[in-house]
């Protein structure tokens, strides 16, 4: 399993360079060392002068910092490339929007600037099309799509603190495109910016449009500006697992504090204008998709391939997250396998060992679904042992949407016999066939 990541979070820097970035390798020496420092609200201030030192190598920043965009247009000149640049050593700019997935696994979406509420049309602006471009990088090639590991946006969320016990009193300009997003990547933690104050909701589990499907649960974390007078909380430190290389059983642990989500129903919709865009009635995100896809599909010969079908992950019987399977056969669930009792076995202690991940077959699945699933196929060797018996692992040839691979034990007298064993009976077939 992949190491933690200890991770640094700091609200609104405000041009503070040389306060944050030498607290910051205070706190490495001793608790260190961090992986990452993310910077949400505004970065730069009225006075950025100290930046220069470390520009020009007078000084260094510790752990590599990352950055999002301007929310106000003052700021727009001190990002020199709109879509993501290093401003110097360990000082990078993510850019505009999207996921940001580290050599480890860990997996970031952020997003920069503030919502568009009017007809203008300025570089500190985000709107719809860019909370789904976020979302279709977050989802895309993950048909057992569980979350991202944190959410960066300097607007918090709408509505978020609603359903909190000990709901705050005071006001916030909250983004419901932050919400939407939020609702649909599901990120572990959600930190934001902007308003002034430090804030930790309690988490809140998300939604899922199959009833019964249990999802992650979300942390929101408002952090206050860097050097504030009333000393708020303005410095978070995180030590998690990525996402993908939990245990879905970690994930879904639910805590004494937890809430249910505090975004309405509606946030589901594939559509963030929340609304049936007229007059398609395809959803307008994917239309430059689809008429890319209709293009490439022609062939020489001028003929349109038939369309790729797009898998259901809600109506796999194998996907743990499915509201389809059958959970009270399974057995074992580890990081990247689980183990069930086959359905309707063949002969008793018949198991199935099967990734938690979409895959189709044995033939394609990634190394450390591998590794995980001989570690399986190990133990369930030594379980028959205890009864004098032995495996037969197979994997069924026929079409699938879920890679599975069969267990079914033999009494260890009839073990050499097997091989000789299965060899006739497929010369019977065949030659029954012809």
């Amino acid at each position: 399993m992949t190491e933690k990541q200890k991770v640094l979070i700091c609200g609104d820097v405000e041009g503070h360079f040389k306060f944050l970035f030498n607290k910051v390798e205070a706190i490495n020496k001793k608790s260190g060392p961090f992986d990452f420092l993310l910077c949400v609200g505004n970065f730069f201030g009225k006075n950025n002068t100290e930046l220069e030192l470390y520009k020009n190598g007078m000084k260094s920043i510790s752990v590599p910092t990352y950055i999002i965009g301007a929310n106000n247009e003052a700021d727009l000149n001190n990002y020199p490339d709109v879509d993501g640049c290093e401003i110097c050593q360990n000082l990078t700019y993510l850019g505009k929007r999207g996921l940001y997935t580290a050599s480890s696994g860990l997996k970031i979406a952020y997003i920069s600037g503030i919502e568009n509420n009017s007809s203008e049309k300025k570089s500190i602006y985000f709107s719809e099309s860019d909370v789904v471009s976020i979302k279709q990088a977050c989802l895309k090639g993950q048909p057992s799509f569980r979350g991202i590991d944190i959410l960066m946006s300097s607007p918090w969320p709408a509505g978020v603190t609603n359903l909190d016990p000990n709901k705050p009193s005071f006001k916030y300009d909250g983004s419901k495109l932050i919400s939407w997003l939020a609702a649909q990547i599901k990120p572990r933690y959600h930190v934001s910016g902007l308003e002034g104050i430090h804030y930790e909701r309690p988490p809140y589990r998300n939604q899922s449009l199959q009833d019964g499907n249990i999802e992650i649960a979300t942390r929101f974390i408002a952090l206050a500006p860097v050097m504030n007078n009333q000393k708020k909380k303005w410095l978070y430190a995180l030590n998690l697992t990525p996402v993908d290389r939990t245990r879905l059983s970690d994930l879904i642990t639910k805590t004494t504090d937890e809430t249910e989500s505090p975004y309405p129903r509606l946030m589901l919709s594939n559509e963030p204008s929340l609304k049936i865009l007229e007059p398609k009635h395809t959803q307008f995100f994917y239309d430059m998709e689809v008429q890319e896809t209709t293009k490439r599909s022609k062939s020489s010969e001028g003929f349109h391939k038939r369309p790729k079908l797009e898998f259901d992950q809600a109506k796999c019987w194998f996907c743990l997250s499915s509201p389809e399977v059958s959970k009270h056969l399974v057995i074992s669930v580890g990081t990247e396998i689980y183990v069930a009792l086959a359905r309707g076995g063949l002969v008793e202690n018949h198991f199935l060992i099967l990734p938690i991940t979409h895959h189709q077959s044995l033939s394609i699945l990634p190394k450390e679904v591998k590794e995980e699933m001989d570690q399986y196929k190990i133990a369930i060797t030594k379980y028959y042992a205890t009864m004098n018996k032995v495996p037969v692992f197979f994997e069924r040839n026929f079409k699938t949407s879920h890679c599975q691979l069969q267990v079914v034990p033999v009494h260890e007298n009839q073990a050499p016999a097997l091989k000789e064993t299965f060899e006739v009976n497929i010369f019977i077939m065949i030659t029954c066939i012809f």
